[in-house]
């Protein structure tokens, strides 16, 4: 399967690409939800799944849910959000804009790997 990891950090995209591609996927990475929608429009294999981070600068992962929402092709990948902050108003914002999984930062590779098997369907 493919993925597109997005999130400002740098150690945290290599950490989700090195778990994904660890467990035998490709990945792709983007800094934040805009350049995520870029690398989407331009992209001619779209992702299996993205793991999107919530707070990030430009454009936020909520915000690119919301962009997402407007497009039926990207709106049909899944997402599983990141996030430090798990408050239930914040999963429940994210949730309603189409995020299909919620994983709190730090996560365990296991942790992962199952969201990614749950919304996926793999």
């Amino acid at each position: 399967m493919f993925f597109l990891c997005v999130d400002d950090s740098a150690t945290l995209r290599k950490i989700l690409t090195l778990t994904l591609q660890g467990a035998g996927h490709s990945c792709a990475e983007a800094e934040n939800g805009q350049l995520a929608l870029e690398f989407l429009a331009s992209a001619t294999n779209q992702p299996d799944c993205i793991i999107l981070d919530v707070f990030m600068p430009t454009m936020s992962g909520v915000d690119f849910l919301r962009a997402r929402q407007a497009q039926p092709r990207l709106a049909a990948i899944p997402v599983i959000m990141l996030t430090t902050e798990a408050s239930q108003d914040l999963i429940s914002t994210v949730r309603e804009l189409g995020a299909n999984g919620f994983l709190s930062k730090p996560f365990r590779k296991e942790d992962l790997l199952n969201a990614v098997n749950r919304v996926t369907g793999h």
